[in-house]
């Protein structure tokens, strides 16, 4: 068992609360790095979610010696195959609307409204290396939907299911979404 907590090399706060639920139900304890270093900055992402994930991660690791979890998510839509991906977050954050409001504005007359969300992590504890990947395809709903989660889960429907990810409790929504795939996935290596 490695020592805990673990800590999330990230700012985002939605993020933060997510994966600290995820590894919760998991029995995993996860918290900000912030609780143990002054806020850094981190360098600018590069074209690798890899990368982006593990050089989170080893920035705090050298500075503090616990276990530490870095990250990188993105999205692909299939109407737009080259837009996106790993740039997701640069990308719309120089948009003028809000994301999940573009995005819906960009899909308005598409017909392919496909979407697949990728969580990429890496845990770094002392020198073992932990990756991690879970995604998910869907469909782009027409509107908002769901006050359960945040972002992008309340425009991530799932057919089968009849239902936006911010419509699901946390436990079923861990089943299916990215970030609880991969979370998932990295429990089963530390077994």
């Amino acid at each position: 068992m490695i020592e805990q907590p673990i800590l999330l090399a990230s700012h985002n706060q939605g993020k933060l609360a997510e994966l600290r639920e995820l590894f919760a139900q998991q029995q995993f304890s996860l918290r900000s790095y912030t609780t143990e270093l002054p806020r850094l900055s981190f360098a600018p992402e590069g074209a690798d979610y890899w990368q982006n994930a593990q050089h989170k991660a080893d920035q705090v690791a050298q500075l503090t010696h616990l276990p530490v979890l870095g990250d990188d998510s993105g999205i692909e839509l299939a109407a737009f195959p080259t837009e996106f991906g790993v740039y997701t977050a640069r990308t719309l954050a120089q948009q003028p609307l809000p994301a999940n409001k573009y995005l819906l504005a960009r899909l308005q007359n598409v017909h392919d409204c496909q979407i697949t969300v990728h969580s990429y992590l890496v845990l770094r504890v002392g020198t073992q290396i932990l990756r991690a990947h879970g995604c998910l395809t869907a469909q782009v709903a027409v509107e908002e939907q769901g006050e359960l989660s945040g972002g992008f889960d309340r425009l991530i429907y799932l057919p089968a299911l009849g239902k936006t990810l911010a419509q699901l409790p946390a436990k079923a929504r861990a089943q299916y979404s990215h970030r609880g795939r991969a979370v998932a996935d990295l429990v089963r290596q530390l077994y």
